[in-house]
């Protein structure tokens, strides 16, 4: 059953952010595509996601990697109602916080998708994590648009 939304994070100190987009194709096309994590290793440079198949309770990590360096960022399906809505919990550490993805069918063979997430950043106090919400919420947006886009199948 589709839930609205929550107006809070569930830290509500937490930066939040909200993107949403009109994506060609209808919600379980553009489904697919979200949560391919294949798409994201694509979409989100330095970074390999692995995990799934997606599920209700299903773990997956997105792992980043500079070098030596590596950041994990552990993340548990909490909610699942394809193709409409998913909640994703980080869990981990460093990186904590919730997204919400909702899919609205525009009956035109596109969907609307919106991003609503918060995040938090052990160690760190909120508000110097949440001068960086531009920042993030742009790299997020570029990384779903590529991630959600429709690969050309047309020939030459």
């Amino acid at each position: 059953m589709l839930q609205p939304i929550p107006t809070e994070s569930p830290n509500s100190r937490w930066p939040t952010f909200e993107i949403e987009f009109i994506v060609a194709g209808e919600p379980e096309q553009t489904w697919e595509r979200l949560w391919d994590l294949d798409r994201h290793t694509a979409a989100v440079p330095l970074t390999v996601v692995t995990g799934g198949p997606l599920a209700l309770g299903s773990r997956f990590v997105g792992r980043t990697k500079f070098g030596p360096l590596h950041l994990d960022d552990v993340m548990v399906v909490r909610e699942w109602d394809p193709p409409l809505r998913c909640v994703i919990e980080k869990v981990g550490t460093p990186l904590r916080g919730r997204i919400e993805a909702t899919l609205t069918p525009l009956g035109t063979g596109q969907t609307t998708l919106h991003w609503r997430q918060s995040y938090a950043v052990a160690r760190l106090p909120d508000r110097l994590v949440g001068l960086a919400r531009p920042l993030v919420r742009l790299a997020y947006a570029h990384a779903l648009r590529r991630i959600t886009h429709a690969a050309d199948t047309t020939s030459a």
